[in-house]
């Protein structure tokens, strides 16, 4: 939590929008590539930052839905941690073909995922 403005989002996307808009031009040819890395690294983080909980909420849900469980949504540092674990659990129970009666209700809930994912790497890619 911040106390003032700008906020960690904002000075990620001021130094996102620098990287590529300034440095870029100036920076050796070889160097460019790298540039445009380091800037959209930081856009994508501000996205994270604003973003919060809610696409790990979204997918712990998701993935308890999938699983036909309800699963414990934790607090705090816990959250990440609890997701990865569905995610195995879940890739677990493909592999075991516990979906192949149910495909696509599968595939449905794995592209809302992946779109929830692609919208903040990458907005509107998933769109195109």
């Amino acid at each position: 939590m911040t106390q003032d403005r700008p906020d960690a989002a904002e000075l990620l996307d001021t130094l996102a929008e620098f990287l590529y808009a300034d440095v870029r031009g100036w920076a050796p040819r070889e160097k460019r590539f790298q540039v445009l890395v380091a800037a959209n690294l930081c856009a994508v983080v501000a996205r994270e930052l604003r973003a919060g909980e809610k696409p790990l909420r979204s997918d712990l849900a998701l993935f308890g839905e999938l699983l036909g469980t309800e699963l414990e949504v934790p607090a705090g540092d816990e959250l990440p941690a609890a997701v990865r674990r569905a995610e195995r659990r879940l890739a677990e129970e493909i592999r075991r073909g516990t979906f192949d009666a149910r495909l696509d209700q599968l595939i449905a809930g794995l592209r809302k995922h992946v779109r929830r994912k692609l919208d903040v790497a990458r907005p509107g890619y998933a769109d195109q």
